[in-house]
């Protein structure tokens, strides 16, 4: 061998022999950027390894350019014309080339442990024998052959409970699975990899036993034997789930379950991460790191008996040649623990990083709970030429690196000891419906049916029907105090403020964002879908957005066309609206279609609709002011309200009392007439309350309520029992049939026989019940009845009719022209009266082509220009 210079190893790329006086020359030629580089060492002077050493004043790196002449006595080091340093960017010293030198125990080790060597006697190996005995003891719950096609394994942490001798071998199991997620998560898919490698093996050895071993014919292809691949583990229920703003940059690298909604959904990435070689020489092969857009390839053979320095075959069936794929996506939180101030603040997002079988596995607006890693990543922008350690000086995010991801239905929500006793004591009181409607939106006073319906909304009905409210009325009622409360109490849900203009109209639906337009994002409609709530503050602003939620309210469905396809995406939220008159003030003369700025459509979808109006009260002074007096002298007691419902005792855990008592006295005559039996049940006068004729309420603080409706929607599934289906069923013909006496044709169909029975189940869930009574159903019809009555104008049609016959609007018009004229006592009229006319009749267009058509039928006599004769019936 050659001396070193300097005590340093020679230069892989050495070249040539001694030349004169004993000294090595090295010659070598490197291409760079068109350029001829020479590179060699020694300093040709017929000099001794000892006389080449570099001294204190030499250069110890790099060139010296004096005069086109290197120094006599500067020692080169030409480490960075390697290859790696050549080709590679910036990030090139963590290039690595890895030998696949599996030992025969584990024959896929470097899948795991790249750069680990095999122990036999280490703890390491001591684990993987515990973890493959465990699964070969459980053949039945890790089926082989759908592990193999699938290529993931979902291990649960209810294993450790129920195998003693896995908790003996590995009793730190759980503790490493959190601290050590990454090398613990390799440990199982190394024992798992080695249990399939057995199994095929041992199937090989069965086929060559075989007298006439599987071949392929002309009629059958059997496929030839892959390697068996990298699998990955999806650990579940190791990790508590936890709030967001509560991960710290302290935890990276340990195990995190956070639970949210998905808000936004990036296009995969892919890239190659290993790309396997084989040596042609000594048939060795290793895998090399692929970094950046470029391709690298080994410059030398790892095995140390080789010295082939090219000539590397590049495998790409190989279970070492990796692809990475990568997805990002963003998660909005969704806790029972917190409260959003929608006004102020947002709630709490995270980055989750999917990959390999987890891509394209979630949906934006999907609600789900991730268990992964905690990673940093840089935010600092690198300007070009800047090195990447200058740039790791930036500021870092945490993103989380997803292990599995599991469907928010499939894992219920926990409570704690301390919520379980408030919601028993809230479900013990005489009158929890009372406490619970005062309980939403304390500062609104006066109506408390508007808010037992938002309350209804809220729980919603164990069949999944959708409860929809609008609230109109006067501005300054309390419209938007009652959506907002509903807002923070709602299990999951959105809120889009309609005041706010365009930005309103982005939030609502579904978008694309970012550079190239190729991330989704979701809207309101999409984060409140399945059983949540949209709030929608202002509906009459969203004009140009109004068919979007009449095609979920509808269909439950958002449409999406896209070049050369059309998607659609399931949106099936709950609607709370609510809407200011056009005029500034309701108009009572006035149709509620023409009141709103809402079409027709869309007002027939909902299935409560409540007109508040600020009509002067020397009796409502009087209650209000008595309201707001209580509401403040108990502001100080507030924080105790949680801590004394403890010391309650329980009285009941089903329905309160007082409603079972109105419930017994029900006339057992089920065939009378259920809307005269609803004089005699006023449940407005049962919910109202007087802070000085009667005791102080308790009002529940608005975290108690939303883990009180997260709780019944989560636990309490209540069915129809048989007369409560008798009575919806009898109140809704009731109701069909009062108004095909009135307008000669229902206006009642499908979709309020769904609310009613949602409305049902919503009124039973208050209670925890699993059953719906009779008596559940008369609350309902009160709360609906109440809300046909204020929305009754005149000769008590609820809208405008909506139909679009022409011969149906013909009629109206008539109809409606016949009753004017023998209101007002004449006949002649022009045509803007006419015209406002036929909109109170509910037609919107075609009023002129109307009137032609009732002057050639003689039912208008034309008198002049834009006047006309009404002929009386």
């Amino acid at each position: 061998m050659n001396p070193s210079r300097g005590g340093r190893a020679p230069s892989r790329f050495v070249r040539g022999r001694a030349r004169g006086g004993g000294a090595y020359r090295p010659y070598f030629y490197f291409r760079r950027n068109g350029r001829v580089i020479p590179a060699g060492g020694g300093n040709g002077q017929g000099r001794s390894t000892e006389q080449a050493t570099p001294t204190a004043t030499a250069r110890p790196r790099g060139w010296n350019c004096s005069r086109g002449k290197r120094a006599a006595n500067a020692a080169l080091d030409c480490s960075f014309l390697r290859p790696e340093y050549y080709v590679a960017p910036e990030d090139g010293a963590q290039v690595r080339s890895v030998l696949v030198d599996n030992p025969r125990a584990y024959p896929g080790w470097r899948l795991y442990f790249p750069r680990e060597d095999y122990a036999p006697e280490s703890e390491l190996a001591a684990r993987i024998i515990a973890v493959e005995a465990f699964f070969q003891r459980n053949p039945d719950n890790y089926v082989v052959k759908k592990i193999r096609k699938t290529g993931f394994i979902t291990f649960s942490a209810s294993c450790l409970q129920n195998d003693e001798q896995l908790k003996l071998a590995w009793p730190t199991m759980l503790e490493d699975m959190r601290s050590k997620p990454l090398r613990t998560l390799s440990i199982i898919g190394l024992a798992m990899h080695t249990v399939l490698v057995n199994d095929r093996l041992d199937a090989a050895e069965e086929a060559e036993t075989a007298a006439q071993p599987v071949l392929t014919t002309i009629n059958k292809f059997v496929p030839l034997d892959d390697y068996t691949r990298k699998l990955y583990v999806r650990p579940e229920n190791f990790a508590p789930v936890e709030l967001m703003s509560s991960i710290a940059h302290s935890r990276v690298d340990t195990l995190f379950a956070v639970r949210g909604i998905v808000s936004s959904v990036g296009e995969p990435s892919y890239h190659m991460a290993w790309h396997a070689f084989r040596c042609t020489r000594c048939q060795t092969e290793q895998t090399l790191r692929q970094l950046g857009n470029y391709a690298p390839r080994p410059y030398h053979c790892l095995k140390p008996q080789c010295a082939a320095k090219d000539n590397f075959l590049a495998l790409r069936s190989s279970a070492y040649t990796r692809l990475l794929v990568r997805q990002i996506i963003r998660l909005e939180e969704s806790s029972i623990s917190l409260l959003t101030d929608y006004d102020s603040t947002l709630p709490g997002e995270l980055d989750i990083e999917l990959r390999h079988d987890l891509i394209d596995a979630v949906q934006v607006g999907q609600e789900i709970v991730v268990t992964g890693v905690l990673k940093l990543r840089e935010l600092a922008d690198i300007k070009e030429g800047s090195s990447s350690s200058a740039a790791a000086g930036g500021d870092s995010q945490v993103y989380l690196r997803a292990c599995h991801v599991q469907d928010a239905c499939q894992v219920q929500r926990e409570f704690s000891k301390f919520d379980l006793e408030a919601i028993a004591m809230i479900n013990a009181d005489p009158n929890n419906f009372k406490l619970l409607v005062h309980s939403l939106a304390p500062e609104v006073h006066g109506h408390e049916l508007v808010k037992a319906a938002c309350l209804l909304s809220l729980l919603g009905g164990s069949s999944g029907g959708a409860i929809n409210v609008l609230l109109v009325g006067d501005p300054g009622i309390g419209k938007s105090t009652v959506l907002t409360h509903c807002a923070q109490t709602t299990e999951r849900g959105a809120y889009i403020n309609g005041k706010r203009g365009a930005q309103s109209l982005k939030q609502l639906g579904l978008t694309f964002i970012g550079r190239n337009k190729r991330v989704v994002d979701a809207g309101a409609l999409l984060l409140a879908n399945s059983n949540g709530h949209c709030i929608v503050d202002g509906v009459d602003k969203l004009a140009s957005k109004q068919s979007l939620l009449q095609q979920s309210m509808q269909g439950g469905q958002l449409h999406l066309p896209l070049p050369g396809c059309f998607g659609f995406f399931d949106a099936q939220p709950s609607i709370i609206a609510c809407a200011n008159p056009q005029r500034g003030q309701y108009d009572q003369s006035r149709y509620l279609v023409q009141n709103i700025r809402i079409t027709a459509a869309l007002l027939k979808e909902f299935h409560l609709v409540y007109v508040l109006l600020d009509t002067p009260s020397r009796a409502r002074d009087i209650s209000l002011t008595e309201h707001v007096r209580a509401l403040h002298a108990g502001a100080k007691k507030r924080a105790a309200i949680a801590a004394r419902f403890a010391l309650k005792s329980k009285q009941n855990e089903s329905v309160s009392e007082e409603t079972a008592n109105v419930s017994n006295m029900m006339s057992e005559d089920f065939k009378d007439s259920i809307t005269e039996q609803q004089f005699d049940y006023d449940l407005d006068k049962r919910l109202e309350h007087h802070p000085l004729k009667a005791k102080e309420l308790d009002l529940l603080p608005p975290i108690l309520m939303k883990k009180f409706i997260a709780y019944a929607r989560q636990n309490a599934q209540p069915q129809l029992s048989y007369d409560a289906a008798n009575e919806i069923k009898w109140y809704f013909e009731d109701l069909c049939r009062n108004s095909e006496a009135e307008y000669e044709k229902s206006q009642f169909g499908l979709g309020q026989l769904l609310g009613l029975i949602s409305l049902s189940e919503a009124r039973a869930r208050l209670d925890l019940s699993s059953v719906v009574l009779p008596m559940h159903v008369r609350d309902v019809i009160a709360v609906v009845t109440e809300s046909i009555a204020q929305t009754r104008l005149g000769d008590g049609q609820r809208c405008a009719p909506s139909s679009s016959s022409k011969g149906s609007q013909l009629q109206n018009f008539i109809k409606m022209m016949q009753m004017r004229s023998a209101a007002l006592g004449r006949r002649i009229f022009d045509y803007d009266e006419l015209k406002e006319i036929g909109m109170r009749a509910g037609i919107m267009t075609g009023i002129a082509k109307l009137v032609e058509t009732a002057n050639m039928g003689g039912y208008l006599l034309k008198k002049g220009v834009d006047m006309y004769e009404v002929v009386p019936d």
